[in-house]
């Protein structure tokens, strides 16, 4: 029984401050929302390109040989590193010029859905604090308004426009600061797994070159 009031109770809480925050609140509640969403699953999408370790991938081929360490590098197949050597592999009788082809196909491919939704979720956090003007605009109005009906002789009524303008506010920052937070952090983290990816696979291709000229 509690547990139930004390549910209530946060529900309660939280419509009061939506309705004193007027009609611009809800708005950035729900672009906080969507950009969080969209954060999130970018942030699973980085992690499951991030893949196996290439020093691991590596480290297996110095010592069992190129089938073994490709064999270890497949058990997480949406890596971006396996991607570009999976190109290299099926490609290499084909020449330096088909592999290179493939692996910049594929650079091209993964690197637009490693960006898809981030420019979009940099609009929401842009968004955020100008809306929450808006509603500070919205909530000085109501102000004036408030004043000009009834002077200011009623402080109650005075706190409801002020509340408003300063709640819409709060709520825009909260929403932008750590959305742009974690966005920079992300972008920052796909420009290291690309780069990487992408210097690994060179390596292992000129790898592959250089032992067929060997043979």
């Amino acid at each position: 029984m509690v547990l139930g009031v004390d549910q209530n109770s946060v529900l309660e809480a939280a419509f009061g401050i939506l309705f004193r925050g007027g009609w611009v609140l809800a708005p950035i509640f729900i672009l906080g929302w969507f950009g969080w969403f969209l954060m999130l699953e970018r942030y699973g999408y980085y992690f499951m390109l991030r893949g196996k370790s290439s020093a691991a991938f590596w480290h297996t081929l110095k010592k069992k040989g190129e089938d073994a360490a490709f064999d270890k590098l497949s058990r997480r197949p949406y890596g971006y590193f396996y991607a570009l050597v999976k190109d290299v592999r099926e490609h290499r009788n084909e020449g330096p010029v088909a592999v290179r082809n493939a692996m910049e196909a594929t650079r091209h491919r993964i690197s637009i859905n490693l960006s898809k939704s981030l420019k979009t979720i940099s609009t929401c956090a842009a968004l955020a604090p100008m809306m929450g003007l808006l509603g500070t605009v919205s909530g000085m109005v109501h102000t004036f308004e408030t004043i000009q009906l009834f002077g200011f002789g009623n402080p109650v009524l005075l706190a409801d426009g002020i509340s408003e303008a300063l709640l819409t506010t709060q709520a825009g920052l909260l929403v932008a600061f750590p959305l742009m937070l974690a966005y920079n952090y992300l972008s920052s983290c796909v420009a290291k797994v690309e780069d990487l990816a992408w210097s690994e696979a060179l390596k292992f291709e000129s790898y592959v070159f250089a032992s067929q000229e060997e043979k």
